[in-house]
């Protein structure tokens, strides 16, 4: 069996549930993922692996799966060049997601591309991937496993010295919309001296524009998921830092856009893990206090829920 994951470590995290009903009910299978390098240290302890870099086309991609001989392929991505792949890949069963008939072309080449489709709207990502599973098995209703991610004990041991209560993912994703870094001040000063934590890419932003606050870099994401699991609440704007959350049950608040929220939270939510949503408005200065004011709230919830 094989699966195609060509996105971000967010959605890469998405989909490890579904990786590992694929272990529970085929036990016996060779699974590969083909991820890219971001999501390939969360599908190594799964399965095996190969990256794919963004250069690489679907022939490329098709000729990994036909060397690996899968007898099913799910192509868990929604981009052509995977679908793509799926179709070329020999495979017996391939199978993908049905677009609706709002991209009609798209919805008659993935009647082309895939044997067997699934609609998934309005379901979180996992549970759409885990359809995907179940298309593939020919069953359904099948309870769906956590996000799989479990440091190690060298992890923890590291970990330990960023041990704190609250923490924040320092991005400059917080300032859109006409938000600004003296925007994001204000509501990180109301979380109270929280632990910042930032990617490497945006760590000497972070250090500029927070100079006052403690902060870990994370360079490994086995070690930043154990600083997030030492903290009782964690508060981020929607990145793949709240998956990472979720896959170790931490508490925690995530931002997303008041624009389109209908249809990004009910899927890319934290999940199977206690949190808050919090939609940031249209810049307007009464919005700033708004957001301030609701995290502080949102944060007190999830802190006297935590015990």
């Amino acid at each position: 069996m094989a699966l195609i994951r060509l996105d971000a470590l967010g959605d890469t995290l998405l989909t490890t549930p579904a990786v590992a009903m694929l272990r529970q009910h085929l036990p016996e299978a060779e699974i590969l993922a083909l991820t890219h390098r971001a999501g390939a240290e969360v599908m190594r302890p799964l399965c095996q692996v190969q990256e794919v870099t963004p250069e690489e086309n679907w022939r490329s991609l098709a000729a990994r799966l036909r060397e690996f001989g899968a007898e099913g392929v799910l192509c868990c991505t929604e981009k052509r060049r995977g679908a793509l792949a799926c179709w070329a890949s020999g495979a017996r069963l391939r199978v993908g997601f049905a677009p609706d008939w709002k991209q009609p072309v798209k919805k008659l080449a993935s009647q082309f591309f895939f044997d067997r489709q699934v609609a998934g709207l309005g379901r979180h990502e996992s549970e759409r991937y885990a359809q995907l599973v179940e298309a593939l098995l020919g069953l359904s209703q099948l309870p769906v496993p956590p996000i799989q991610l479990q440091p190690r004990p060298e992890h923890y041991q590291a970990a330990a010295a960023w041990k704190a209560e609250r923490g924040v993912q320092l991005t400059p994703k917080w300032c859109r919309f006409g938000y600004t870094v003296q925007h994001l001040r204000q509501w990180v000063h109301a979380l109270d001296s929280p632990l910042g934590l930032v990617g490497p890419a945006e760590e000497a932003w972070a250090r500029t524009h927070f100079p006052e606050l403690r902060l870990y870099c994370s360079r490994d994401l086995l070690e930043y998921a154990a600083v997030l699991e030492g903290l009782r609440v964690f508060v981020t704007v929607d990145t793949g830092a709240a998956h990472v959350a979720a896959a170790r049950r931490v508490p925690c608040v995530d931002v997303f856009p008041e624009e389109n929220s209908d249809f990004c939270v009910p899927r890319w939510r934290p999940w199977q893990c206690p949190h808050e949503v919090i939609l940031q408005p249209a810049f307007s200065p009464e919005a700033v206090d708004q957001v301030t004011q609701q995290l502080g709230e949102a944060v007190r919830r999830l802190w006297n829920a935590a015990g």
